[in-house]
């Protein structure tokens, strides 16, 4: 399997990739480690 470049970016590990946290009073809120991404920055 040949790699892409560009394609070997990482999910944040702390929201999962997702970007945000869902609360647990409702809504979400943006994840502070990759600004809302989903990608690993700099955690």
């Amino acid at each position: 399997m040949k790699k892409t470049p560009g394609n070997n970016t990482k999910l944040c590990g702390y929201c999962s990739g997702q970007g945000y946290f869902q609360l647990r009073l409702g809504g979400s809120e943006t994840c502070p480690c990759c600004g809302g991404s989903g990608k690993v920055i700099t955690c």
